[in-house]
């Protein structure tokens, strides 16, 4: 497969297209990303002509200077609109009802980075060109070359089309690429409430080890309850914030999986938090799962002593920041170029819940 083949038939990304066609440009939902989405058109010299969302959520609101309105009354008031999806979600009802919106009328699902700065344009992708081509020529299956293309495409275009297409699912990544057994020692970097240390062992069966970090107060009191009453014998849950090296950091907590060490999220509560590399509290470790909202990087870093000397297999979050696509496979390889690396999309709009996945190199 050829990476630059893939890329023929996009003349423009998404942005170019909204400033040549014209049509009145309408928001389905409100809050961050909408910002974002905004800020992003205002940039190019655009600007929205409504917002709206599901009828459930229609309740006098005034967003952007906008009445929020209902689907309807904002295509019977414009008519031949271009619909941005400005929300993300993985529920099958709500996609249905996208799809719905779709079908009548021109819609498309900004990719907006959740973190950091950096459209990911056609200028972008040509200044990146060679380092995604590099990621991509690295990847061991049809499976992560599909997925990487069709999620580059998605990002050019807002098309959710091309991430239906390369949808995979959980139980899959499992199965084929992570293939846990116990005895193992299980790293969980932004554990939340201990849902994917529970995904993890049900996947494993008995005899695991877990070691999960989660920074969030309140999302940490979940983890404690959940390691309190678990099946798992051996789990240790750190209320710290994965880093590259031991320090405080100031971080906004949003009580969700969004929290953070970012001053993106306006308005979110700031408080201290100790941070620390994972290399200063785990000797090793034979899984690592890294979902650190915007700091995957730096908890990466600070794992580099167990990279090299362990090559655990890890899991990666790869949809917070715009650079993570090339960023995050060239440090690991960098720290340990023994792996075979794979990407994978689950069912999400946007394109999150997109993860590479790193696995030690069966011996020849």
């Amino acid at each position: 497969m050829d990476f630059r083949k893939e890329f023929e038939n996009i003349k423009c990304d998404l942005w170019q297209h909204l400033k040549e066609c014209q049509k009145p440009i309408v928001l389905y939902g409100m809050g961050d990303g909408a910002d974002k989405i905004i800020a992003e058109l205002e940039k190019r010299g655009m600007e929205i002509s409504g917002v709206f969302a599901s009828d459930g959520f229609v309740r006098e609101k005034i967003f952007h200077g906008h009445k929020v309105e209902t689907f309807l009354s904002a295509k019977n008031r414009l008519s031949d609109m271009v619909v941005l999806v400005a929300f993300g979600t993985k529920l099958d009802q709500v996609i249905e009802n996208v799809k719905k919106i779709s079908a009548q009328c021109e819609l498309y699902a900004p990719d907006v980075p959740v973190f950091g700065c950096g459209i990911f344009d056609m200028e972008y992708f040509k200044e990146n060109f060679s380092r995604l081509e590099s990621v991509y020529n690295k990847l061991c299956d049809d499976t992560s070359r599909k997925a990487f293309a069709n999620s580059i495409k998605y990002r050019l275009t807002g098309d959710i089309g091309y991430l239906f297409e390369c949808e995979t699912t959980v139980e899959e990544s499992y199965q084929n690429i992570l293939m846990p057994k116990s005895p193992c020692i299980y790293v969980d970097i932004g554990a939340y409430n201990g849902d994917t240390a529970r995904e993890f062992s049900s996947y494993s069966g008995n005899g695991i080890k877990v070691v999960a970090f989660e920074p969030d107060a309140r999302n940490f009191k979940k983890l404690e309850k959940y390691a309190a009453e678990c099946d798992i014998d051996d789990i240790t849950v750190h209320n710290l914030a994965a880093w590259d090296k031991t320090e405080m950091l100031t971080f906004y907590s949003r009580s969700g999986r969004n929290s953070a060490n970012t001053t993106s999220h306006v308005g979110a509560k700031a408080k201290e938090i100790q941070a620390i590399d994972i290399d200063s509290v785990v000797d090793r470790a034979d899984f690592i799962k890294i979902d650190a909202e915007g700091a995957d990087l730096k908890a990466l870093l600070g794992a580099k002593r167990i990279i090299s000397e362990h090559c655990p297999t890890m899991c990666i979050a790869a949809y917070h920041r715009t650079e993570d696509y090339f960023l995050l496979p060239e440090k690991v390889t960098e720290l340990n170029n023994e792996y075979d690396i794979y990407f994978r999309h689950f069912r999400h709009i946007p394109c999150w819940d997109t993860n590479f996945y790193f696995r030690k190199k069966a011996q020849k």
